[in-house]
């Protein structure tokens, strides 16, 4: 009796520790890569959609639990705005689809990375944060980029193959779907105060937003215009006034010149030899 309570807590911790022993050996670092692809783009959506809530809303805030898409789909406090309620339920079903461009075909480290910084040019998502000024965009990318960076540092790379056996390798991954437009909704408008304005989706692909050229106001044209002044000045200095300028040196040289040597030539002035000594000999 003394012998088997002793053994009972071994048995106990063993009979706990074997579940766990179970599935530890039976998750594969594909599985286990998969999984955390899966929550880095639940991540990435939740910020993204964060993001864009709080810049709509300037006294509400983005819960921090809806961090999956099925919390985020439950969530329905949009003051009233059923155009923006719309247009987030549209963009987290589409956003729940990224999960599926990785764990068939490739899943090394570079498709890993690759499938993810592809969510950030996706045309969806080019839609949905097009609301936000251009800095904000780009300070969000930033801060993605960072969080997938993240991400790949905790990838299990171990089964990933040689780079030679990448270089022969034909697979491709499937083409994903989630290239399809949202459904047809309205962005919401930067703060709750500001006019709304007519949004709708259209049939055309969006372009990328962070590639569209900066207008340029009226400094400028200025400044070219001034550049283009300056740029004629300096070449009509050196086609005609340095020219001119250059044969007038040249004259007042050639001047120089000859009354310095006029006044180098000796002036006669002596006078005549005395014959004095002649005279008398005679």
């Amino acid at each position: 009796m003394p012998r088997f309570r002793l053994l009972l807590p071994v048995f106990l911790v063993l009979w706990l520790a074997t579940p766990w022993a179970l599935q530890t050996q039976a998750q594969s670092p594909a599985a286990a890569n998969k999984r955390l692809f899966d929550r880095a783009v639940d991540e990435l959506n939740f910020r993204t959609m964060e993001t864009v809530y709080d810049k709509s809303f300037t006294r509400r805030k983005f819960p921090v639990s809806l961090r999956t898409a099925k919390a985020r789909k439950e969530f329905t406090d949009f003051a009233g705005r059923a155009d923006l309620e719309k247009l987030f339920q549209n963009y987290n079903g589409v956003s729940e689809r990224y999960k599926n461009r990785f764990g068939r075909g490739r899943t090394d480290l570079a498709e890993f990375e690759k499938q993810l910084r592809s969510i950030l040019v996706d045309k969806n998502f080019e839609f949905f944060i097009r609301v936000l000024p251009r800095d904000e965009r780009v300070s969000l990318i930033r801060g993605l980029e960072r969080f997938i960076q993240q991400s790949a540092a905790q990838f299990n790379a171990s089964e990933d193959a040689a780079p030679e056996e990448l270089a022969a390798d034909g697979a491709a991954v499937p083409p994903a779907d989630v290239d399809a437009p949202i459904a047809s909704a309205t962005t919401a408008a930067p703060e709750e105060t500001e006019p709304q304005t007519d949004t709708s989706l259209s049939s055309e692909p969006v372009s990328r937003s962070l590639d569209q050229p900066a207008r340029h106001d009226w400094l400028d044209y200025l400044t070219l215009m001034l550049s283009g002044a300056s740029t004629l000045l300096l070449l009509f200095l050196i086609t005609s006034l340095l020219p001119d300028l250059r044969n007038r040196l040249d004259t007042l040289t050639d001047e120089l010149d000859r009354q310095r040597g006029a006044a180098a030539r000796p002036r006669s002035n002596a006078l005549p030899e005395d014959r004095y000594d002649d005279e008398e000999d005679n």
